[in-house]
């Protein structure tokens, strides 16, 4: 069912890249910057080009080129780039060519030397199309255990549109083999997900799935009601293959209800929008059989031969994944030409192939067409044994659908029933007490009205007075820190500016004096515990250094004056943060810096950053005693700390401290970008 389905293998091949230059032309300027590359990484960048542009394209040698790619990517342990080429060459393999016993080979041959080196979403991948190989080589349980582990790898990779195709797959089996209630969960489930992906294409192809689902079971109504929703999203996305396989599968529906008509308008339309899809040379094969199986039942010969004709223009149209439609299309123009012996011939051939799958609808409906072969040859008995293998494969299809049908109405009918009573049983308690509600009622919801509503009042209000409140004290608090760094880089200023002046001053008076030269030292000093003081209230070159070099600076000063050995590793320079933010980060670090002097007892102390998407992490780590936050008390909340924490706000940053004892202290500061 997974290539007559849909007709959509072709949609997962890659648009070839760079239409404008023709695709020879890459091919050979590929090719010769393979040779010439020394550089083992940049060959084999290129050689994954390669295998992209020839990929689903026979004249280019793919195969090959993809098996060198693969090889090569592995000599390089690059097995993500290496499996994920296997995964398209399976793919090649299962549904280009049509070959899907060599799409196994090549999993068995690759696959144990990358499963355990490769990421979850590129084993998932793999498990897809292997499970597309031991499907159409008709290995249904060894299909379904593919997809069940491609299944959970995709949840391990966190894809759901992984899980979504190995849904989409075992559906595809499930109603291939007729277990039709499996295979619309299935469909179901893969659908659920598409729809959250917003995955349109493949929302598309499970509402196909499911209306031919039900068209197969009867429910024509439902398959229509799928369909006609599938069409009205292919033609807004103009996704004009999906809308050619849509016509099709409508037109399969209206030869079911004798609307031959219908049938071949559809397939007219279907002809119509082939055209205007850039996948035209994969789905003309299969509409052309179409064509050639519509006007064969018709009795429209000359239409059929035509398109029979153009069918066989192209000998790949005949072969690999196209082979079920031609035999299809040959063996219904032979029976409608009366040529019954060619018919039996081409009956039989068409089932020996069909034998090779699980498609248990088409090998139910290729018996009964040689039962009518037979009939007409009048070889009754095997008419009747092809007869007899037809209805036994339609019982059996039709006795699990009734008894899954009888159970599911059975529980409903059992379920009213049980509803019914119940309801019942409560009529007749509400009628008792209906009276004595009545009189209460009405002043009840009164009460409840107005209640609520104070409620209402009495709560919105609280909550924007806490709000209120909230505001006033998270501004009041900022007001307040900027209003102490104002007033630190005031008292900075004047104590650099006029007592460091005026103390410079005295130093030069002395040196002019012999008898004074014993208290330079005093004076140097002096000055030194001024600038100190000065440094610490305000960095007075803040604004001309900026955070960065400021912090450097501080870190500087601090290795100058102790035993601990400090550095900086900054991965940032030009920070993405304001102005008015960047004092409150100097501050933190420098009350950081301060903890790890007074507490730490480390032996060294790193300041770094890193920059993220949307902030920068500045972080300081010391290799001291360290502390257990959940037992310590003191520290994590002492009024140093608690500052911190304050600044963050201010900045709407945040701060995280971690902590083990013996093992050191990280402090992290995050600070929003802007």
């Amino acid at each position: 069912m997974k290539l007559s389905i849909t007709v959509l293998i072709f949609f997962f091949s890659s648009v070839i890249f760079g239409q404008r230059v023709p695709i020879q032309e890459q091919v050979k300027q590929l090719k010769t910057q393979i040779q010439s590359e020394n550089n083992k990484i940049r060959k084999l960048k290129l050689l994954d080009s390669l295998t992209s542009t020839v990929r689903d394209n026979s004249n280019f040698g793919y195969d090959s080129i993809a098996r060198i790619a693969i090889d090569y990517a592995i000599q390089l342990d690059s097995f993500n780039i290496a499996a994920y080429n296997v995964s398209n060459l399976i793919y090649y393999h299962n549904n280009i060519l049509g070959q899907p016993k060599e799409g196994l080979a090549i999993f068995d041959k690759y696959f144990d030397r990358l499963k355990n080196k490769i990421s979850h979403r590129n084993l998932a991948s793999l498990y897809i199309d292997s499970g597309d190989s031991f499907s159409f080589t008709g290995q249904v349980n060894a299909a379904i255990a593919q997809y069940e582990k491609a299944q959970e790898f995709g949840e391990k990779a966190g894809n759901p549109r992984v899980m979504a195709f190995a849904f989409l797959y075992k559906g595809y089996i499930y109603s291939d083999e007729g277990d039709f209630t499996k295979a619309s969960q299935s469909f179901q489930d893969a659908s659920e997900i598409f729809i959250e992906a917003k995955d349109t294409f493949n929302i598309i192809a499970s509402k196909n799935a499911l209306a031919i689902l039900y068209s197969a079971n009867g429910f024509m109504d439902e398959a229509h009601k799928e369909r006609k929703e599938a069409i009205a999203l292919a033609e807004k996305t103009n996704s004009h293959g999906q809308l050619t396989s849509l016509y099709i599968n409508e037109a399969h529906d209206n030869k079911k209800q004798g609307f031959e008509d219908k049938r071949i308008q559809f397939l007219l339309e279907a002809e119509k929008t082939t055209k205007k899809s850039k996948y035209y040379g994969n789905l003309q094969p299969v509409l052309l059989s179409e064509f050639v199986k519509g006007y064969a039942d018709t009795d429209s010969l000359d239409k059929a031969r035509f398109y029979l004709k153009e069918l066989e223009k192209n000998p790949e149209n005949t072969r690999g994944i196209y082979e079920p439609n031609y035999y299809s299309a040959l063996k219904k123009l032979a029976f409608a030409e009366q040529n019954f012996i060619e018919a039996e011939k081409l009956g039989m051939k068409h089932l020996e192939i069909l034998s090779l799958t699980n498609k248990i609808l088409e090998i139910k409906d290729a018996q009964l067409f040689l039962a009518n072969v037979y009939e007409k040859l009048n070889k009754l008995d095997l008419a009747f044994s092809h007869y007899k293998i037809y209805n036994k494969i339609e019982d059996s299809i039709q006795s699990v659908q009734k008894t899954r049908a009888l159970a599911y109405y059975q529980t409903l009918y059992e379920t009213a029933k049980r509803d019914k009573k119940i309801k019942e049983q409560d009529t007749q308690l509400l009628l008792h007490k209906e009276q004595s509600k009545r009189k209460t009622l009405t002043w009840w919801s009164v009460v409840f009205i107005l209640l609520g509503f104070f409620s209402v009042i009495y709560l919105w209000r609280s909550r924007k007075f806490s709000q209120n409140k909230a505001h006033l004290q998270e501004a009041f608090a900022q007001d307040l820190m900027r209003d102490i760094e104002e007033e630190r880089k005031r008292i900075s200023s004047e104590l650099h500016d006029s007592i460091g002046q005026n103390l410079l001053l005295i130093k030069n008076q002395a040196l002019s004096d012999p008898k004074k030269i014993a208290d330079i030292v005093l004076i140097d000093n002096t000055i030194d515990e001024v600038r100190n003081i000065s440094q610490n209230l305000h960095p007075f070159r803040f604004e001309q250094l900026g955070l960065i070099k400021s912090i450097k600076d501080t870190v500087d000063n601090f290795q100058k004056n102790s035993d601990i050995f400090y550095s900086v590793d900054f991965d940032v320079e030009n920070i993405d943060i304001s102005k008015d933010k960047e004092i409150f980060v100097y501050r933190m670090i420098q009350e950081c810096l301060n903890n790890v002097e007074k507490h730490s007892k480390a032996h060294a102390c790193i300041v770094s950053n890193e920059e993220k998407p949307d902030m920068i992490i500045f972080k300081v780590k010391d290799n001291g005693v360290g502390f257990d936050i959940s037992e310590n008390s003191i520290l994590p909340n002492s009024l140093g700390m608690k500052t911190l924490k304050e600044r963050a706000q201010i900045i709407k940053g945040s701060l995280e401290i971690i902590s083990e004892k013996g093992k050191g202290t990280t402090v992290q500061i995050k600070v929003p970008k802007g």
